[in-house]
């Protein structure tokens, strides 16, 4: 099975402004706040928006502390994939081609890979796991187990997460919130 080309989906910024760029960013692109809070693994205020009722977040939010790099400038670059083989191969390449800082992470709503490009951007890779679970939220991801064991570390994890629905519930939830949202712009 050969591996298709991921797909860009999401990315984060870091802001000095945090509730004015999430003001803006409602405002004029109609996102509503999906979650919000501080990570165990990444000690930073993260606040996760979203436009589709199906995603998660496609926008993401990072407060920035000292040493931070200013305001305005990237986070993160996310690309999505279909499987785990594909994440794997990803992993695989990853090492091939030396790149820095990788870190599996399974965040209970998605599997994800991340690293370092050339020029030290960070880049993430994931796949969803069907699941809506708070965030921010991280644990391992062992690739090295098979799909099954990893389907079900992971299910058996986020039932045991306050909060935690499937992600067809949660897209129902979003769905409800974003069109009151565009209703209440387009009424401006």
């Amino acid at each position: 099975m050969g591996m298709s080309t991921p797909n860009l989906t999401h990315m984060g910024i870091y802001t000095d402004q945090p509730e004015a760029m999430q003001r803006f960013y409602g405002a004029v692109l109609g996102l509503v706040v999906s979650d919000s809070g501080v990570g165990r693994h990444f000690r930073r205020r993260i606040i996760f928006m979203t436009g589709d009722p199906r995603q998660h977040h496609q926008f993401v939010l990072v407060v920035r502390e000292e040493g931070d790099p200013p305001g305005g400038a990237l986070f993160q670059a996310s690309f999505k994939v279909q499987s785990l083989d594909e994440l794997r191969q990803v992993v695989r390449r990853v090492n091939k081609q030396g790149a820095r800082g990788l870190r599996q992470l399974n965040h209970g709503n998605a599997w994800s890979v991340y690293f370092s490009d050339p020029d030290n951007n960070a880049v993430e890779v994931y796949m969803d796991t069907g699941w809506y679970v708070p965030q921010p939220f991280a644990d391992p991801l062992p690739l090295e187990l098979s799909d099954a064991e990893i389907r079900t570390l992971t299910d058996e994890r986020v039932r045991a997460v306050a909060g935690t629905l499937p992600q067809t519930e949660w897209s129902e939830q979003i769905a409800g919130r974003l069109k009151q949202v565009m209703e209440e712009i387009s009424s401006d």
